[in-house]
């Protein structure tokens, strides 16, 4: 009889134990941290500043970047281009933010990071890109761009004083 209770509270024990073990992880979005008024439409002047292959990269370029969020998700898109992609939200300090944006090609993978300040209808940063090209799956060379970038507000959230309101 001893015996079997033992045995009893025994599986009632490690059944216990097991059941706090199975911890429900997750992560926190920093999505919802981002200021409001970084969503909408920018047009975005960006002057390269360091390069380790000038043939890669134009000394200075002007774009549209329109951010949008949908619930946790976070795009940024580019109608000059049609390029669009999801990126992620690193960390968020005040009005700083800084993005990650991953992309990967069958011989080519980038990492871009730009890192932005918004100033009311404004912002500035910079723009880090890195480029790991691969032959046979080897990689025979890696490149490191960065952009200074200073954008205006077009139109969203936050945007006054365009019609003297």
């Amino acid at each position: 009889m001893k015996k079997i209770l033992f045995v009893l509270l025994s599986l009632f024990f490690m059944c216990s134990l097991s059941s706090n073990a199975a911890v429900i992880e997750g992560s926190v979005s920093m999505s919802d941290k981002v200021p409001k008024e970084f969503f909408g439409n920018w047009k975005v002047v960006s002057v390269c500043t360091k390069s380790t292959d000038k043939e890669l990269i134009n000394s200075k370029s002007m774009d549209i970047w329109v951010l949008s969020r949908t619930g946790d998700i976070i795009s940024l898109s580019n109608p000059l281009s049609g390029a669009r992609a999801q990126i992620t939200v690193d960390d968020v300090k005040g009005q700083t933010v800084k993005f990650e944006k991953k992309s990967f090609y069958p011989d080519e993978e980038s990492v871009e990071t730009p890192i932005l300040t918004l100033q009311g209808d404004n912002f500035t940063g910079v723009d880090k890109i890195s480029i790991k090209t691969f032959q046979n799956g080897k990689l025979i060379k890696e490149d490191y761009v960065e952009y200074q970038v200073k954008g205006t507000k077009i139109s969203g959230s936050g945007i006054s004083g365009i019609f003297g309101m």
